[in-house]
C-alpha cells in the first residue's frame, strides 16, 4: 500500500465525518456515492475503502448524540438546532423515544433533514449509548452497502456506455427520485396528531394535563366518601 493509497483512504474517512455533521450540509448520500467514485478511479481496496466510509458515518453519529448529551435540553435554544428541527416535530420524537428508540433511529437513518436532530435527541435524554451505537451501526452498514456498491456498479456501467448524456441523465434521475422519496416520507409522519409535552420541557414536580386529573381522582372520591351519611333502611327488629 502506498502512501497515495493512504491518504486516499483518510480523504474518504474524513470526507463522510464532515458531511456526517454538516461541513457541508449535503446528503451522506453524495459523499457515500463520491467515495465509491474515489475508490474506482484510484483504484483502492474495497475492503479498505467501504470500512472507511462506514466508519466515517458513524463516528460522526456519534459526536452528534455526545452534543446532545453535553448540552443537554438548552441545545435547542439556538437558531440553528431549530433549523434542523422544529418544535413540534422534536416534542412527537422525544414522546416516542422511550418506547420506540431503536425504531426511530432506524427511520432517522433513511430522513436527512431529520436524522441529524434525531442523534441529538437521543443524546439529550440520555438514550442508552450502547443502544445508540448498535442500531447506528446496523443501518448505517445496510445503508451505505447499498448507495456504496450500487454506485460502484453504476459508475462500471457508465464507463462501458462512454457518453455524458448517461451521466447527467442518471444523475438528474437519482435526484429527483430521492427528493420525491423524502418528500414523502416527511408528509408521511406529518399527518400524526399533535405533538405531547415535551419531556424536556415538563418543570420538575409538574405533571402533564393528563396525570395531574389522574391525580386528582382519590381527593374527589374522599369527598364524597364524607359527605352527609345516608339514611339507614327500616330495621330488622321493628
Amino acid at each position: 500500500m502506498t502512501f497515495d493509497n493512504v491518504v486516499w483512504y483518510l480523504s474518504i474517512f474524513l470526507g463522510l465525518f464532515l458531511t456526517g455533521i454538516g461541513l457541508p450540509p449535503v446528503p451522506e448520500e453524495i459523499a457515500i456515492a463520491s467515495a465509491a467514485a474515489v475508490a474506482t478511479a484510484q483504484d483502492l481496496r474495497i475492503w479498505l475503502a467501504w470500512p472507511a466510509t462506514v466508519l466515517g458515518i458513524i463516528c460522526a453519529d456519534s459526536v452528534l448524540y455526545g452534543v446532545g448529551r453535553l448540552w443537554g435540553p438548552r441545545l435547542f435554544d439556538y437558531r440553528w438546532v431549530q433549523r434542523l428541527i422544529n418544535t413540534q416535530r422534536r416534542q412527537r420524537i422525544e414522546q416516542r423515544f422511550q418506547e420506540h428508540g431503536l425504531k426511530i433511529l432506524l427511520t432517522a437513518r433513511l430522513l436527512p433533514p431529520l436524522r441529524t436532530g434525531v442523534f441529538l435527541i437521543a443524546g439529550a435524554i440520555h438514550y442508552p449509548f450502547s443502544r445508540f451505537v448498535m442500531a447506528d451501526s446496523t443501518c448505517a452498514i445496510i445503508g451505505v452497502s447499498i448507495f456504496f456498491f450500487g454506485s460502484r456498479a453504476l459508475i462500471s456501467l457508465l464507463s462501458l456506455a462512454g457518453h455524458w448524456a448517461l451521466y447527467i441523465g442518471a444523475a438528474a434521475l437519482a435526484v429527483f427520485i430521492l427528493y420525491h422519496y423524502y418528500k414523502h416520507l416527511k408528509n408521511r409522519e406529518l399527518r400524526g396528531a399533535q405533538p405531547p409535552i415535551s419531556i424536556l420541557e415538563v418543570p420538575a414536580g409538574t405533571a402533564p394535563a393528563g396525570q395531574e386529573k389522574a391525580a386528582s381522582a382519590p381527593a374527589g372520591q374522599e369527598k364524597v366518601a364524607s359527605g352527609p351519611p345516608v339514611p339507614n333502611g327500616p330495621s330488622l327488629s321493628a
